[in-house]
């Protein structure tokens, strides 16, 4: 692969939906097919459909958002949130 070509070409799929400010992370959790992101010094974060980006819903956290983690565990699925007030609180 030394001669690989590389090439970019745009998505036409588009996040129509606004932002209050800096997108921190995203994430692509494929066990659920999902897309998680959320902003800098936010409490709510946004799930998309990961096979064609469509919004699904906002999800708001009682504190700012520091990470966000798929368990996977053989008897439960969750998303576990780490929040900035020391918590971490877990949705199904």
């Amino acid at each position: 692969m030394a001669n690989a070509d590389m090439k970019y070409e745009e998505s036409t799929l588009k996040d129509k939906r606004s932002h209050n400010n800096h997108i921190e992370r995203i994430y692509y959790f494929e066990r659920i097919d999902k897309v998680i992101l959320y902003e800098q010094n936010v409490k709510t974060f946004k799930v998309y459909s990961g096979s064609d980006l469509t919004w699904i819903q906002d999800i708001e956290c009682q504190s700012n958002i520091l990470a966000i983690e798929f368990c996977d565990l053989p008897d439960h699925k969750a998303l576990a949130v780490s929040l900035a007030d020391r918590t971490i609180v877990f949705f199904d």
